[in-house]
C-alpha cells in the first residue's frame, strides 16, 4: 500500500492539534535565545547608539566585525547547540504525532500524551533522520569530488569553459537529492511507526520508493506547504526593510510572533499530510488535544 500524501488531511489535524502548532513554536524559539543574547549583549547597545545618517560603505560591516571577534567562539557555541536542541525536538514531535496517531486509543487525547510517546520513541525516529543527513552527505560529497576531478582536469587541458556547466549541473543535483530526502524521511517516519517496522533504513528506503512511485503528488505537497513557510520566514525582514513601523519594538514583535506560528503550522501540516490516511491515521474518532 502507498497511500497518497493529503493537504487536506494535514489542514484539517493541523487545525485540530493546535496545541501543537503553538508547543512546536514556542520551544523552536525558545531553543536560539542563548545566541540571541550573545548577539544582543555584544551588539544590540552599540547599534543602539551609533549616530543618525548613513555610515561610510562597509563602515557598519567593520564595526559589527570588530564587535563579534571576541565572542564569535561563543555565539558559534550557542547557535550550533540551538541548532541541535531545535533538531532533536523536531524528532521528539515528530515521533510523538506518528505514536499518537498510531498507538493510542483514547478520544481525550491530551498534549502531554503526544510528547511523552514522542520521548520513549525518540531514537528510533533519531536514526532516521540520521539516515536521511548520512545519504544528504555522501551525496554532496560525491559531487564534490567529482567536480573538484573535473576542475583539475579542465586545468590540464587549460579549458574551463564547462566548469559553469559541471557546477550549475552539481548544484541541481544536490538541489534535488534535498528534496528527495526530505520527502522520503517525511514518509519514513510514517513507515516507522507501523508494529512490523523496525529498521530506520528501511524505513527511509520504503519512504524514498513511496516518493519515487508518486513524484508529482509529493512535490506538490511539500511546494504547497514549503513555499507559504518560506514567505513567512522573510516576511518580517522585507516589511522591516520597507516599513519603519516594524523596526520598532512592539510591531516586530508581533508580526514575528505571528510569522513564527504560521510557520510550526505549516510544519506540522506538512508532515501530517503525509500520513497514511487510508491507514489506521484515517479513523472517525474525535481526537482532540
Amino acid at each position: 500500500m502507498n497511500p497518497a500524501p493529503s493537504c487536506s488531511f494535514g489542514l484539517k489535524k493541523s487545525v485540530v492539534l493546535w496545541r501543537v502548532v503553538c508547543v512546536v513554536f514556542l520551544v523552536s524559539a525558545l531553543v536560539f535565545v542563548p545566541a540571541r543574547l550573545v548577539l544582543w549583549t555584544t551588539v544590540g547597545g552599540v547599534l543602539a547608539n551609533l549616530p543618525g545618517g548613513d555610515l561610510p560603505d562597509g563602515e557598519t560591516t567593520l564595526i559589527l566585525t570588530e564587535l563579534l571577534r571576541p565572542v564569535w567562539p561563543s555565539l558559534a557555541l550557542a547557535f550550533l547547540s540551538g541548532c541541535f536542541a531545535l533538531w532533536a525536538w523536531t524528532v521528539l514531535w515528530h515521533a510523538g504525532l506518528v505514536r499518537w496517531f498510531f498507538y493510542s486509543g483514547r478520544h481525550d487525547v491530551r498534549l502531554a500524551e503526544v510528547l511523552s510517546r514522542g520521548l520513549f520513541g525518540w531514537w528510533r525516529w533519531a536514526r532516521l533522520g540520521l539516515t536521511s543527513v548520512a545519504v544528504l552527505v555522501l551525496v554532496h560529497s560525491a559531487v564534490g569530488m567529482a567536480f573538484v576531478k573535473l576542475e583539475r582536469r579542465a586545468a590540464e587541458l587549460a579549458d574551463d569553459s564547462a566548469l559553469g556547466i559541471y557546477l550549475e549541473t552539481g548544484i541541481l543535483v544536490c538541489l534535488v537529492a534535498a528534496v528527495l530526502c526530505w520527502m522520503a524521511t517525511l514518509r519514513g517516519a510514517w513507515l516507522l511507526g507501523q508494529s512490523h517496522r523496525r529498521s530506520a533504513v528501511l524505513a527511509w528506503l520504503g519512504g524514498l520508493w513511496g516518493t519515487i512511485r508518486q513524484p508529482v503528488r509529493s512535490l506538490l505537497t511539500l511546494l504547497a506547504w514549503a513555499v507559504p513557510g518560506l514567505a513567512a520566514v522573510v516576511t518580517p525582514t522585507i516589511l522591516g526593510w520597507r516599513f519603519e513601523i516594524f523596526r520598532e519594538t512592539i510591531p516586530s514583535s508581533v508580526l514575528g510572533i505571528a510569522a513564527g506560528l504560521f510557520v510550526a503550522f505549516c510544519s506540522v501540516g506538512l508532515f501530517l499530510s503525509f500520513a497514511p490516511v487510508t491507514g489506521m491515521a484515517d479513523n472517525s474518532r474525535s481526537e482532540e488535544l
